[in-house]
């Protein structure tokens, strides 16, 4: 009685669990084939702006005074009101496109004066490989949890969007109240939420129906990438 109540818990048991194994990465593959078409072109678009930002960052001559001017201001309130247009005004995808890469631009040239700041190539080199270590492995994570069931949707969104709000305002604090230990905190849980942004992003982005606006979902896993990085410098930089 015993012999057969442990054959069946270790031979039933991991047959079935063996089974939705399986059928675990068998939903993956159908996941990912059946977005196949929008997610090559989400990628390659994601590569691009990634491309554009990356060589203006090492190609932009940047002072010390070019961080305190106006042109410095007006790019940062520029790429705010490009965002809001791509979020809410609806527009041809050739349009976004050029919008993007604008938006792509202006960070690259935003993240050469935060570059001449650290002044450390190797910290920004290990930031890079950190954020695409992370971008893989949160990726795959929102993937893995479509294709068990679990379908993250309004209240994952808004439990993200309140902890990037008071994330924000707790930035704002520290500004007027210059603590490096506050400052490192604050880059680590951006680094967790934003994290949580590519899980919620990759999975609302296989389960919805974009018709063919890959703008948009590549432009959710920029915004993640480029906190992510700029988060790990700061939590890394001394």
């Amino acid at each position: 009685m015993v012999n057969s109540s442990l054959y069946n818990l270790l031979y039933k048991g991991g047959q079935k669990g063996g089974t939705k194994i399986k059928s675990t990465f068998n939903n993956f593959s159908s996941l990912l084939n059946g977005k196949k078409e929008l997610m090559i072109m989400v990628f390659a678009n994601l590569i691009t702006q990634l491309g554009i930002t990356y060589y203006v960052m090492n190609n932009t001559t940047v002072t010390e005074a070019d961080n305190h001017n106006l042109k410095h201001w007006l790019l940062v309130a520029s790429s705010f009101v490009i965002i809001y247009y791509l979020a809410i005004v609806p527009m041809p995808s050739w349009m976004k496109f050029i919008l993007f890469s604008a938006f792509s631009y202006i960070w690259g040239i935003l993240l050469a004066s935060f570059k001449l700041k650290i002044n450390d190539t190797g910290l920004i080199n290990m930031a890079m490989l950190g954020t695409i270590g992370i971008f893989a492995i949160m990726f795959l994570i929102g993937a893995f949890l479509l294709a068990t069931g679990f379908e993250l949707g309004l209240k994952t969104g808004f439990f993200l969007f309140v902890s990037l709000v008071i994330l924000i305002i707790a930035q704002i604090f520290s500004l007027f109240h210059k603590s490096t230990i506050l400052v490192k905190s604050l880059a680590a849980i951006g680094i967790v939420i934003f994290s949580g942004y590519i899980i919620y992003d990759t999975n609302i982005i296989l389960q919805r129906n974009y018709y063919g606006d890959f703008i948009t979902a590549s432009l959710d896993y920029y915004l993640d990438i480029l906190n992510i990085f700029v988060k790990l410098i700061v939590l890394n930089d001394n």
